[in-house]
């Protein structure tokens, strides 16, 4: 026979009381602009960001099974990388549209189409939960960041008390929390090999042999190799 719950309203409603709930308008965003994007260093796109989401997290799985039920085995760690959305409100100068624009032009120039290196586009943005006294009870650190997309903006002669909302979607490589004591650094990859290491070809079998003499003799070796299973 089941038996009773131990879930209690009075037990919930005296935690929710003690410890609060976090609420989903009490947030703030600083977006660190590349140099001579914006000249107040992303102070107005940061303060009119009206809508955003704390990013995801997931570990990405493959199928092993040696007997039995198939289980999951973790290969790795997902970020999120592919987007994560922010909607602004417009000023009437269209100052944080223009901001976004220049900031797409860096990456990619509209002339001549080529893309900039990537440590001159590639900013830090922070997403900070607070509480009801503006306390940071929470901030994760989007790392590599840059636009990638710049939504439509609807215009409409109807429309004579609405204003507009600017939605970017932003790029980056992974992000980590600046409030745990777990730190996420994926190891670095390298953009370019400087001094790239050859292999000299082993020629201990076909020195002072012909092109087709070498061929005859590296096929006779593997064929004679111990190491050599056949299927």
């Amino acid at each position: 026979m089941a038996g009773k719950t131990s879930f209690k309203l009075d037990n919930f409603r005296s935690t929710v009381l003690k410890f609060g709930l976090a609420r989903t308008n009490r947030f703030e965003v600083i977006i660190a602009t590349p140099p001579g994007v914006a000249t107040d260093g992303g102070a107005l796109v940061s303060l009119m960001c009206e809508q955003t989401n704390f990013p995801p997290l997931n570990i990405a799985t493959k199928p092993f099974k040696i007997f039995g039920p198939t289980y999951q085995r973790p290969i790795t760690s997902e970020y999120g990388g592919d987007g994560i959305s922010m909607t602004f409100h417009v000023d009437r100068n269209m100052d944080v549209r223009k901001m976004f624009e220049r900031w797409m032009n860096l990456i990619v120039d509209p002339v001549t189409f080529t893309v900039n290196y990537q440590q001159n586009y590639v900013s830090t943005i922070r997403i900070r939960q607070h509480d009801e006294q503006d306390n940071i009870t929470h901030e994760v650190e989007l790392l590599e960041a840059f636009p990638r997309n710049i939504n439509l903006m609807d215009l409409n002669h109807n429309s004579t008390n609405q204003t507009h909302r600017l939605n970017i979607l932003f790029a980056y490589r992974y992000w980590r929390a600046i409030d745990t004591d777990t730190t996420t650094t994926p190891t670095p990859i390298p953009r370019m090999i400087q001094q790239p290491q050859v292999i000299s070809p082993d020629t201990r079998l076909t020195s002072g042999l012909t092109a087709r003499e070498a061929n005859d003799a590296r096929r006779d070796f593997a064929l004679t190799d111990p190491r050599r299973l056949d299927i």
